[in-house]
């Protein structure tokens, strides 16, 4: 009679195992009575009466003629506290990340928590392994970047599931429309109305753009010049706007889509770029056709990076808080672990640095508004 007990104990200890790691993810069938039987060789009595034990603890539910589930109740109960938080973004090499990281490990550090890094190079497959590596390893929290954020959520029910395990998640820099929780952001729209007053304010009026269509940044950055060249009852040459995705970065600057982007950009004297990454990869692309900026064109950019150095002239740029949003990314989660009910969102207000990319055709003796390009 023992070793029967300890037969199907082992059966229902290995699958309860499984639940609680996200193996068996919450509305998953487990496998049948037939293949763990298989699998342990044992009778299928002795499975049956295992499944029958989680299914008396609600870990498991029966569906007649389809076969057992994964409860909701199974993922909500919580695993140990592990002291480690994890931290998701898309791609480490971008130069805000560093800055992002050092805010979060600065405040997470002198709580006593660690620090788990995922990596998704903004691809929504690579984001659903990083997630659930995570919660099989297990965290206390997450905070995440959110993949192609302009765009529908393709890890929906990924998502669900997190939310229905009682594991709190902060968001950087975007959120997916949908899902209330909290968000730590630069205020993009207000950081597209600096961009565009920086070339306006200096007597630009034909002004084009270049902006990252997948990630809600983008969006709300070419949405903040929209409505600044309104207000100042101008129209942005939508004929100059280029849009481009994630996929499209590392054939942008090949050389291949040059006269492309010198056609879509001619006709301006001004150009909004999504961050400094584009406006260098541009500046080099006008510098190969013999063209200068600023005086040949007129660039503003985002971010205030690194890159804004290494131009000659020195990019205009919008300063991105990375440090202050890695802060204020790890107070929030740390907040909402001790009070789940906690839904702070920050929004970052942006401010401009200057430097020598923007030509001032207010002075005497400048230009007219027209473009050589």
């Amino acid at each position: 009679m023992g070793e029967i007990m300890a037969k199907y104990k082992d059966v229902s200890n290995w699958l309860r195992e499984k639940i609680m790691d996200g193996t068996f993810a919450m509305n998953k069938k487990i496998p049948s009575e037939n293949k763990l039987a298989e699998k342990f060789g044992y009778s299928r009595q002795t499975v049956r009466q295992a499944i029958g034990i989680l299914v008396s603890e609600e870990l498991l539910v029966r569906a007649q003629g389809s076969g057992t589930y994964v409860s909701r109740h199974a993922a909500k109960i919580r695993q140990p506290a592990t002291k480690r938080i994890g931290v998701v973004i898309t791609c480490p090499d971008d130069y805000i990340f560093p800055g992002i990281i050092h805010g979060i490990e600065d405040v997470l550090s002198r709580e006593h928590y660690t620090m788990t890094l995922g990596i998704t190079h903004n691809r929504y497959t690579d984001e659903e392994n990083a997630l659930r590596q995570m919660i099989a390893n297990g965290v206390d929290g997450l905070i995440i970047e959110s993949t192609k954020s302009a765009l529908p959520n393709a890890n929906g029910l990924l998502y669900r599931e997190i939310f229905d395990r009682g594991i709190p998640v902060v968001f950087l820099n975007g959120y997916y429309y949908g899902l209330k929780e909290s968000y730590v952001t630069m205020d993009d729209i207000e950081a597209g109305k600096i961009a565009a007053k920086a070339l306006v304010s200096r007597g630009h009026k034909n002004i084009g753009g270049i902006f990252k269509s997948d990630d809600i940044q983008g969006i709300k950055r070419y949405e903040g010049v929209q409505a600044f060249m309104r207000d100042k009852q101008l129209a942005l040459a939508e004929n100059s706007v280029f849009w481009y995705t994630t996929e499209d970065i590392p054939y942008l600057f090949t050389g291949d889509f040059d006269t492309v982007l010198l056609s879509r950009f001619s006709g301006i004297t001004g150009l909004v770029c999504y961050n400094d990454q584009i406006a260098a990869s541009l500046v080099r692309l006008f510098t190969r056709h013999a063209l200068s900026v600023p005086e040949d064109i007129s660039v503003v950019s985002f971010d205030d990076s690194s890159l804004a150095d290494t131009v000659s002239c020195g990019l205009t740029s919008v300063v991105y808080p990375s440090v202050g949003i890695g802060h204020n990314a790890a107070e929030i989660i740390l907040k909402k672990l001790s009070d789940p009910a906690c839904g702070d969102c920050i929004i970052m207000a942006p401010k401009l640095n200057e430097r020598g990319s923007i030509r001032d055709l207010t002075v005497i003796g400048a230009a007219a508004d027209t473009s050589i390009l």
